[in-house]
């Protein structure tokens, strides 16, 4: 059992300290966009890096099968799109918003351009461009070399280091999660999610409890993915 629910992930813009929070907003434009709305496609040109101050955004690829990959859930305080910082890469994923979200919208050169005046927001700015490709990169190696069983455990170990709570079974997963959620965190099918719950149910690892999962057994999700090798702050959903 998973007794102890470590500390969450400390979003980008909790990082800056006030005045540089107050520098960066003067260089964005604050927008609202509408649940379904996409901010970017993948394949297209980024023109924009986002701050979300309000709301959630998803960012997926389309596997090579033509289904959805959802490799990040993005959260108030996060950033989105910063892959496209001093370079000219096209968008890597598509990034669509989930609830009505109020976000800054800022242009990739007068960002730039404020790096080259603000060193303390271009270190955190780098820090987080590190962590996300380090976390893109294990959420891949977990796909690849442990298989669809191996990316679920690892995508529910995700969910609880972000979402979860104490809870007497174990914790909790204060997010309730379809089936059909699930296997796009997966890029794999619903029946495929649904027999795994079932066998994790039945081996008493999983609770789900009015749609809410409670993961019982903690360490027999990480035991699989011989966890422990990655630091906390690359080990979660956003």
């Amino acid at each position: 059992m998973n007794k102890n629910v470590p500390k969450k992930h400390i979003p980008f813009f909790q990082q800056l300290s006030p005045e540089d929070q107050h520098n960066l907003l003067l260089h964005g434009t604050e927008i609202t966009a509408r649940s379904g709305q996409t901010l970017f496609y993948e394949g297209e040109e980024a023109k924009y890096i986002y701050l979300i101050k309000e709301g959630q955004v998803r960012l997926s690829k389309m596997t090579m099968d033509n289904k959805k990959f959802i490799l990040h859930l993005k959260q108030k305080d996060d950033i989105v799109g910063e892959f496209s910082l001093f370079n000219e890469m096209k968008a890597s994923m598509t990034a669509e918003v989930t609830s009505f979200s109020i976000l800054y919208r800022f242009e990739r050169k007068v960002l730039e351009a404020l790096f080259t005046q603000n060193g303390e927001i271009a270190v955190t700015f780098i820090k987080l461009f590190a962590r996300n490709t380090q976390a893109t990169q294990a959420k891949f190696s977990d796909l690849l070399l442990y298989g669809k069983t191996g990316a679920f455990y690892s995508i529910l170990i995700r969910f609880a280091n972000s979402y979860g709570v104490p809870h007497s079974e174990g914790t909790l997963i204060k997010m309730k999660l379809t089936n059909k959620e699930l296997a796009d965190f997966v890029g794999t099918s619903r029946e495929t999610v649904n027999r795994m719950i079932n066998d994790l149910k039945r081996d008493g690892i999983l609770l789900v409890d009015g749609g809410s999962i409670i993961i019982k057994d903690m360490e027999f999700l990480r035991s699989h993915l011989q966890c422990g090798k990655c630091p906390l702050q690359i080990c979660t959903i956003s």
